[in-house]
């Protein structure tokens, strides 16, 4: 795949009314891009947009950190990637890589353990099966089993072209219990 042109680029940002900040992206030409929102993907958000702030950087790679960061910061409506935090492995509990004939089970339970422990709390996006597998030794597919009780139960869900998320607890669902259905 061809690079990008690295010529200067617009960070811009979409608000709605009551200055609530709706979408940020990035491009060389705003209005045109604009036109790209607002017909081609009939966005609800694009619809609702009434102010839009640019900011103009010298390469279109500065503009993509730019972006990066302020998604993650500013946390618009409607942006999904970026928009979330990463949950992280914990060293302790996924070392050393699994051996034997349980790796699900072994999984699991450290899915377990990284849910109860608080280090993938609500909204969070888990690591992927890819990365769980590398981390463990074990196959895509062993992994995606271990990780099914979990989004059978709401514990996680999968969001399409973003990842799997942790949910948030809801009051049929307390605190405490986040254990998956057997």
């Amino acid at each position: 795949m061809p690079e990008a042109p690295q010529g200067r680029t617009a960070l811009y940002l979409y608000y709605g009314a009551g200055a609530r900040l709706l979408y940020i992206g990035i491009s060389n030409d705003p209005d045109f891009r604009w036109k790209g929102h607002l017909y081609r993907d009939s966005r609800e958000w694009a619809r609702l947009a009434t102010r839009r702030v640019d900011q103009w950087f010298q390469t279109r790679t500065e503009a993509e950190a730019a972006e990066v960061a302020a998604i993650q910061v500013e946390r618009p409506r409607f942006n999904g990637t970026h928009n979330f935090t990463q949950a992280w492995f914990s060293p302790t509990i996924w070392s050393p890589p699994i051996r034997g004939a349980r790796k699900c089970n072994v999984i699991s339970e450290r899915i377990r353990l990284e849910l109860e422990a608080g280090h993938w709390s609500a909204g969070m996006r888990v690591p992927s099966g890819s990365q769980i597998a590398a981390e463990t030794g074990a196959s895509l597919s062993t992994t995606a089993k271990a990780l099914r009780p979990f989004i059978q139960s709401g514990v996680l869900s999968v969001h399409g072209g973003r990842g799997v998320f942790v949910n948030p607890y809801t009051p049929d669902r307390p605190e405490g219990d986040i254990h998956p259905a057997a």
